[in-house]
């Protein structure tokens, strides 16, 4: 009992801080969320990189929510380290009908999924809708046309058109702040002269598709996979609790044996008295007749 004891005291003491340190703070608005939205970039749809900051008053390891379409097919989940300015995709995260949570220990993070467009012959159409119960003080929203595209309108109407240094027009619309449970729509129509693809005119990127801001470079699977960590502590758990338990039980059945043994051993030599079996005709240790 006393080993027992000591082995869950051990446990407690190994597993506490990291419990400590999964107590996740739930996040209901967002200092700034920059939506960028890519039809026909590398694929035959809408390719979505939502970058966000956090409040800097945020607690982590925090729990953002966010809009995710069912028909969304997710292409990546990272958050940005603030040391070194990388996309790291280590954080958990856990897709729901209609939203996805994740747990980020950093101010910034980059969601990205494509969803698919409806086609018409050569024209496109799609539709960006944002309906969340998490405020935005600064939310801004980017559509990239794409290189082989022509007539590209949305509506509302984006407040700013214009060609960037990589050589894409971008319709870009004011900067505002969004409510929780504020709905935003955008539809957006282009024409497509080619099936090509806007990728095919880039020059090769050693990473992945980045926001038309800064470039942030993507680094994939890098950082403690703290999911594989809890899983292999509570593993060891198991095996140490098997062993405990093999090694009790064990020294429970022989003692058990033991007692019984000397319980079996009631009868004494009346010359030299010392003990004898039931079924002992003459003493072991003088050799009296019993």
């Amino acid at each position: 009992m006393m080993k027992r004891n000591i082995f869950f005291i051990l446990i407690f003491i190994i597993l506490s801080p990291l419990a400590t340190g999964f107590a996740q703070s739930r996040v209901t608005s967002l200092d700034a969320l920059v939506v960028d939205l890519w039809p026909d970039y590398d694929r035959a749809s809408v390719l979505f990189l939502l970058t966000g900051s956090l409040p800097a008053d945020t607690e982590f390891p925090a729990t953002v929510t966010l809009p995710f379409p069912e028909t969304a097919r997710l292409n990546a989940i990272a958050r940005i380290d603030g040391s070194d300015g990388m996309m790291k995709d280590d954080i958990l995260s856990s897709p729901a009908p209609g939203e996805i949570s994740f747990i980020t220990p950093d101010v910034r993070f980059r969601l990205e999924y494509y969803l698919p467009y409806v086609v018409d012959n050569l024209r496109r159409s799609f539709d960006f809708a944002w309906l969340a119960d998490i405020a935005v003080e600064h939310f801004q929203l980017n559509i990239q046309q794409p290189k082989f595209a022509s007539a590209l309108t949305t509506e509302p109407i984006a407040e700013n058109i214009g060609t960037r240094e990589n050589g894409f027009v971008f319709h870009t619309f004011a900067t505002r702040a969004i409510q929780a449970g504020q709905p935003l729509l955008v539809h957006v129509n282009y024409n497509m002269t080619t099936a090509q693809l806007s990728a095919a005119t880039q020059p090769p990127q050693p990473s992945d598709p980045q926001t038309s801001g800064p470039p942030i470079p993507s680094i994939k699977g890098s950082g403690i996979n703290w999911a594989l960590v809890m899983g292999g502590l509570i593993v060891f758990a198991a095996i140490a609790w098997q062993l405990v338990s093999r090694r009790s039980s064990n020294g429970i059945q022989k003692s058990s044996k033991a007692s019984v043994n000397i319980q079996s051993r009631t009868k004494f030599c009346q010359d030299c008295g010392k003990p004898v079996d039931e079924d002992d005709t003459f003493c072991g240790e003088c050799g009296r007749k019993l």
